[in-house]
């Protein structure tokens, strides 16, 4: 006869909120910094930038870019760069509620609600910024070889169907918390 399997025990659900919450506010924290400097790099180095922004626009770009083209771009970037860290500011928000166990508080869900909004904002945003983009870039090649490059991607389709699902939970959730709420006046 083989001796039964001895599993460890598992550790309660609050301590793994916990664990999740923590691991991801790191990850909302290094994502903030990273977009941040991402900006800051192709603001400061035009060489850098053009790589940056030739990989995500497939425009051609003659010769290196000019400063009102990189003034042009610094502006158009601010809108998207803000989008991207009011996503993560949900987030933020969101796993802090969960470091408290405050899975169904109003803060809570307001913030997965406003994730999900701000995602789908992210993904409608995201092929006008690049078509945009597009534009100012090739602006100086000059009459004749500027571009407008307009393209939808598989990941904007993903962010489109995140933010839904995401904002669909998030009200099924609310509900919840809802009827949980009626519940406790009847006991």
């Amino acid at each position: 006869m083989t001796p039964p399997v001895l599993t460890p025990p598992r550790s309660s659900p609050q301590v793994r909120f916990q664990r999740i919450a923590r691991i991801a506010r790191a990850l909302v924290l290094a994502g903030g910094a990273l977009f941040t400097f991402n900006a800051l790099g192709t603001w400061i180095f035009p060489d850098y930038a053009l790589r940056t922004l030739t990989s995500v626009v497939q425009a051609h770009v003659m010769g290196p870019l000019t400063p009102a083209t990189r003034v042009a771009y610094v502006l158009w970037d601010i809108p998207s760069l803000a989008t991207i860290l009011v996503v993560l500011l949900r987030l933020w928000q969101l796993f802090g509620e969960y470091l408290h166990s405050r899975i169904f508080s109003a803060r809570a869900l307001t913030s997965l609600r406003g994730f999900a909004r701000w995602t789908l904002v992210a993904a409608f945003w995201s092929p006008v910024y690049r078509a945009v983009l597009s534009v100012i870039l090739t602006w100086q090649n000059g009459p004749g070889r500027r571009e407008l490059t307009v393209d939808l991607s598989s990941d904007d389709y993903l962010m489109v169907l995140v933010g839904v699902v995401i904002l669909a939970i998030s009200s099924v959730m609310a509900e919840a918390a809802r009827i949980a709420e009626d519940n406790e006046g009847f006991v």
